[in-house]
């Protein structure tokens, strides 16, 4: 035994670097660490991260960590209450949350959040990433307004980034603010600059210059809409809307309509070529008064095709209108104003 002891006190004094922030049993880098050191490849246990510089392997911090960045993390890294790091590779989970002011490459998850510059991999938790994701980004609030996603964020609240190649779910808010190439969904509202692919909004979907299939509970806009619209209130563009427009209480385009617009109430634009079916077609009731009752608005100034109504209305008709009265005001005097049908071809 006495020859043991001395050993063993020569062998710990060789293989292990005692400090006052640090005790190593690591040589040449490589090994256990209890304490604050700053670069090690193995297990690292520590109750306070300050001013880390490079950990490989796995990493254990109890405490709150202090400043920490220049970090760099490559491995499993678990802390307690928190990480901060200027970049994790590899699968980071802390209790409060993770603060990697550069990248995270991995698995990352934290109970309140995740924070970093650039996520490639998965995030959990509340997802704050600045500049991109390309990966999935789970938050249970939020999925932060980052500059590109490319990938999937999910959120019960809001989805959403400035651009987005992928897909979007946020029980509230959802889509890309610039644009959306790929999917956006939402139980509420659905918005984006710049459509290429899908957009539903429970509530409302819309944007700028839509390409692709858009629903909107209530009301689905756009100021171009191109594709398949459909909405259970109204559908709504302002410069054209081409392709298969359906709304449950009407269809409306300030410029154009090219293709098929089917709305329950009104269907209406100043140029219509294709098929248009609603009650009144090609005006609007402006306002309800009891001085003259019904003011219309006349809206159609040009329809070319089919036009389908209890009413239907056009200053310049090269088609047919089918409806209890149809006006035409480019035929002849005697000819403008036909129940049934309407011709001029």
């Amino acid at each position: 035994m006495k020859t043991v002891l001395p050993f063993a006190a020569a062998l710990l004094l060789t293989f292990c670097t005692a400090s006052a922030q640090s005790l190593d049993l690591a040589p040449g880098g490589y090994g256990l660490s209890i304490g604050n050191s700053k670069r090690l490849t193995g297990i690292r246990l520590n109750l306070i991260d300050s001013k880390v510089e490079r950990i490989t392997g796995l990493n254990l911090t109890l405490w709150n960590p202090k400043k920490n960045p220049q970090a760099a993390y490559n491995g499993i890294v678990l802390g307690a209450i928190g990480t901060k790091a200027r970049t994790i590779n590899g699968l980071a989970l802390s209790g409060i949350g993770i603060n990697a002011r550069e990248s995270i490459t991995g698995i990352a998850a934290g109970g309140l959040g995740v924070g970093t510059r650039r996520l490639d991999g998965l995030a959990l938790g509340l997802v704050d990433v600045e500049e991109r994701i390309r990966g999935i980004a789970i938050a249970g609030i939020w999925t932060g307004e980052c500059n590109q996603l490319h990938g999937i964020a999910l959120s019960p609240i809001g989805a959403i980034a400035d651009t987005v190649r992928g897909l979007t779910i946020g029980g509230l808010l959802a889509g890309g603010g610039s644009r959306l190439t790929g999917v956006a969904l939402s139980l509420g509202f659905s918005f984006s600059s710049r459509v290429r692919g899908v957009e539903i909004g429970g509530i409302a979907a819309g944007g700028g210059d839509l390409k692709g299939v858009v629903f909107g509970g209530l009301f689905a806009g756009a100021e171009k809409m191109d594709g398949i619209t459909l909405s259970l209130g109204g559908v709504g563009a302002e410069k054209h809307l081409r392709g298969i427009a359906l709304g449950g209480l009407g269809v409306g385009a300030e410029g154009k309509i090219r293709g098929v617009a089917i709305g329950t109430a009104v269907v209406f634009a100043r140029d219509v070529q294709g098929i248009a079916a609603g009650i009144f077609n090609g005006f609007i009731i402006d306002r309800i008064d009891l001085e003259d009752f019904l003011h219309f608005k006349y809206i159609n100034d040009r329809f070319t095709g089919l036009s389908i109504g209890l009413i239907n209305y056009t200053r310049h008709l090269r088609g047919v209108q089918f409806g209890l009265v149809n006006y035409a005001e480019n035929n002849p005097k005697w000819l403008r104003l036909l129940p049934i049908i309407n011709v001029h071809l």
